[in-house]
């Protein structure tokens, strides 16, 4: 799932957006978790100070938390001043569905709100015993994102407007992260793995689609010489650097749907030389030590063919 890191102020509207979010998400049947700063101030990171090193470190253990989340299907919105734009760019490189967001808001606006009493604190005489001489964007830096995906002006809109955009783009992100994960099926025996093969599922990773191949577990006979393991083992190695799962499937006796199932049934129609290659030909090439298989199998995988049916 998506991990939204907020950036602002404070007092400039992160949590009280993420929490509204949260709340209309969860109608729609989603899982949301806010990593609210200040409350994980208290226990995850009560061990940090204010320093610039451990604001950094505690924007970091929020990251991993958060990421842990999203990967198991949480929306999450991580709500904390993060005003360090090399850790807002760590959080981003470690995980690739994070997206940045910018609670924008001016200093007198948040002087005039100013809830938790801060502002007023920060804007002290020097030599006033109360004065807070660390309030991010006064008296400590506040880099302003250079890339944010979004930027909500909490100072010029409504919480309203405010929170209907965020929730706008959350739910966007969420549905091109759905489109983006759904994988294209290929079920085959692969006995062996050839270049019509590859061609085929080719068409899908061209599209950038993930990939699900599924290998039917079937017993080794003349037709199927390789073991199931041979051949996952086979297409690991061909894809090892490809956006493709390999499972092992029971063999199977059709294939059957119903109406609107909710995916495409696609046939492709190989060019000639791609649809004339046949795995029968190279099973029979490979039992009478013809090496003229080798044209009809990447060189990727030539080591592990010959091995095992060589």
């Amino acid at each position: 799932m998506v991990l939204i890191q907020l950036t602002g102020l404070s007092g400039a509207g992160k949590t009280t957006l993420s929490y509204i979010a949260k709340h209309e998400l969860e109608k729609r049947g989603f899982k949301v978790e806010v990593i609210d700063g200040d409350e994980y101030r208290t226990n995850l990171c009560r061990d940090l100070d204010f320093s610039k090193q451990d604001r950094k470190e505690n924007i970091r253990r929020l990251g991993f938390v958060g990421k842990v989340l999203a990967r198991n299907g949480v929306i999450v919105l991580l709500a904390a001043i993060n005003p360090y734009e090399d850790v807002r760019g760590e959080i981003k490189a470690s995980f690739p569905r994070v997206k940045t967001v910018w609670i924008d808001c001016d200093i007198k606006t948040l002087r005039t709100r100013d809830t938790k009493g801060l502002y007023e604190r920060a804007f002290l005489p020097d030599d006033h015993p109360e004065k807070l001489n660390n309030l991010t964007g006064v008296n400590d830096p506040y880099e302003i994102p250079e890339h944010p995906d979004l930027i909500i002006k909490t100072d010029s809109e409504s919480v309203d407007r405010s929170s209907n955009v965020l929730l706008k783009f959350i739910l966007e992100n969420v549905e091109e992260e759905k489109d983006r994960t759904r994988k294209a099926l290929f079920i085959g025996r692969w006995q062996p793995f050839h270049n019509g093969h590859k061609w085929l599922i080719d068409q899908k990773l061209k599209e950038n689609r993930p990939v699900l191949i599924a290998v039917r577990d079937v017993a080794p006979d003349e037709s199927n010489p390789l073991t199931t393991e041979q051949t996952v083992e086979i297409l690991q190695k061909f894809y090892a650097d490809e956006n493709v799962e390999i499972i092992k499937i029971s063999n199977i006796e059709s294939v059957n749907f119903g109406r609107n199932v909710g995916y495409e049934i696609n046939e492709f129609a190989p060019p000639s030389e791609i649809g004339s290659i046949s795995a029968t030909e190279i099973r029979k090439n490979l039992k009478e030590k013809d090496d003229s298989w080798r044209e009809k199998v990447d060189p990727k995988i030539h080591e592990l063919i010959a091995k095992y049916l060589g």
